[in-house]
């Protein structure tokens, strides 16, 4: 098979044509260009392109719209970075069959584009010779209304109850359509069935995904194993863990299944469920090969909403920031320019304005520090210098430095460890950062009376240091959002941008450490920071030596 590479990129080149060599049996013959004029000439003898978005005589969308014109009905397949999944998704409505993201292509991930490419060439010409049949005819409209449902809206709970009402009975007498999260979380997004009265079955069935069912599920195994699966005599006990449900499996007479994971850019994004029975038809090869290439359309059409979910919400992201950073500079900036011109209108007012001005300028420094730190994190560029240190020290510290915070706002602060020196690898200037956040955090939520407790214990091989206070707590609901980046359930009246414990969090995973929290509404929250443990004094004696 004969691939030809438009990419100036030398770097990008090299690695592609290196992964390509390690395809078993070296299948694939190479043609590498840097340009798009460089391409046109040669472009005729290849089975396959594929094609950068970027080039020196190209970029961008019309890119693809010109190679398109150029090759006719040759597959392309777009190569694109990490920050490009936007235009990738216009991409592919330019005609484009497919893309890759560069930094996660494998030779594997080559092969399987450069052939289902190919393969996809070969059955639309395929389809088109067997067109004057009324049966490719019908395939054909099924296909191209499948295609049209699945990429009318890049909203999945729109469109897949779409689908999968299209796909009965052509596919089956009842269907079921799951997503899959990432952590491995099952939504059932969308079932269906034929004619008749069946409503009993579709709600019954909508109220299990498959991790709810039983641990043989066909949809886990199916894709566990990434390939599909067909069950006779099906145990409908696999389906849901209802009595109900098997009841009405049974009443209409549910005797064959097949499953057929859904994979889009070597991702499995989802699985289909198709059921046979009143029908009493089976899944010959015929069926099962139409469901694959249909599933082929559908878990494109799923990745490309996603892909498009993915980019708004980086653009919303980026919009936040924007918001939060102009909103939370500008008061800093006005104490600033107010302090300025009370001293420009009476130099007499210096005493008292330089104070105002500092800390406004002190306000701006940190929000700059914490946004370079959550760049850090979010980069994987974020140091630290473990060495054993003794952290009933960082306690005392964090209890000297708010004190008189604490005293103002008429708020107990309390310490509470044991004598005894509690050792950690850890960096003090990171930790303490980190203790300083959480203990900020719980003077936003603790009231004028309540108590602010800091404290740290050992715990097996660990050392816990924990800050707990007795404010309102935090609802179950929020409790998987606190410690993302600019998060806060309410704005109004809160201190911050919401970076505080995004950058906990990063510290402790720097340290191979673990941020826990326990929060009971009414009640409080405490937050607990888990270090390796070490013996200080030990660690200190033979530093020492060395030195």
């Amino acid at each position: 098979m004969k691939l030809l590479l438009v990419e100036d990129n030398h770097a990008d080149a090299r690695l592609f044509a290196e992964l390509l060599t390690e395809v078993p049996g070296r299948p694939f013959k190479l043609t590498t260009v840097g340009t798009f004029a460089a391409a046109l000439p040669v472009v005729a003898q290849q089975d396959v392109v594929f094609l950068d978005l970027s080039l020196p005589d190209a970029h961008g969308i019309e890119t693809v719209n010109r190679m398109v014109r150029s090759a006719g009905n040759l597959p392309i397949v777009v190569l694109t970075g990490n920050a490009d999944d936007r235009i990738a998704v216009e991409a592919m409505k330019a005609g484009a069959q497919d893309f890759l993201v560069k930094s996660e292509i494998s030779p594997a991930l080559i092969a399987r584009a450069a052939r289902y490419a190919v393969e996809r060439k070969h059955a639309e010409e395929n389809a088109k010779r067997l067109a004057k049949s009324d049966e490719a005819a019908r395939r054909a409209r099924f296909l191209s209304s499948l295609t049209e449902a699945i990429t009318s809206s890049f909203d999945l709970d729109k469109t897949l109850p779409d689908v999968a009402r299209l796909l009965v009975p052509t596919l089956g007498d009842f269907i079921v359509i799951d997503l899959l999260h990432e952590g491995g979380r099952f939504e059932r997004l969308a079932t269906a069935a034929c004619e008749g009265p069946y409503d009993d079955w579709l709600q019954a069935a909508f109220r299990y995904a498959p991790g709810d069912a039983h641990p043989r599920s066909p949809v886990l195994k199916a894709v566990e194993r990434r390939e599909s699966m067909l069950f006779e005599a099906i145990d409908v006990g696999y389906l849901a863990p209802d009595d109900d449900y098997r009841r009405l499996a049974e009443k209409h007479d549910l005797r064959s299944m097949f499953v057929w994971p859904l994979v889009a850019r070597g991702r499995v994004v989802g699985a289909i469920t198709s059921l046979m029975g009143p029908s009493k038809r089976t899944f010959d090869a015929e069926l099962r090969r139409l469901a694959e290439e249909v599933g082929e359309r559908i878990a494109l059409g799923i990745d490309n909403a996603r892909l498009y979910q993915s980019a708004q919400r980086a653009i919303r992201g980026r919009d936040e920031l924007l918001a939060v950073v102009s909103h939370d500079l500008r008061n800093p900036l006005n104490i600033v320019a107010l302090a300025l011109q009370a001293v420009a209108g009476d130099p007499e007012m210096m005493a008292s304005a330089l104070p105002r001005a500092l800390r406004g300028v002190d306000r701006m420094q940190r929000l700059i520090e914490d946004l370079l730190d959550v760049a850090r994190i979010e980069s994987g560029t974020l140091q630290v210098d473990l060495r054993p240190i003794d952290v009933t020290t960082i306690i005392e510290d964090a209890f000297e430095q708010h004190r008189g915070i604490a005293a103002d706002k008429r708020i107990t602060l309390v310490r509470e460890f044991d004598r005894t020196i509690l050792g950690a690898h850890a960096d003090r200037h990171r930790l303490s950062q980190a203790i300083a956040n959480l203990v900020a955090n719980a003077f936003k939520f603790t009231a004028p009376g309540g108590t602010i407790r800091i404290g740290g214990e050992e715990r097996g091989e660990r050392v816990a240091l924990w800050i707990g206070d007795t404010g309102p707590g935090i609802p179950p609901e929020h409790l998987a959002h606190i410690f993302d980046r600019f998060w806060q359930p309410k704005r109004g009246g809160r201190d911050g941008v919401g970076l505080g414990l995004a950058i906990v969090k990063g510290i402790v995973d720097a340290h191979n450490g673990v941020v826990e929290v326990d929060s009971v509404p009414g009640a409080g929250t405490t937050f607990r920071v888990l270090l390796d443990r070490c013996d200080v004094k030990r660690a200190s004696a033979v530093l020492s030596l060395v030195h």
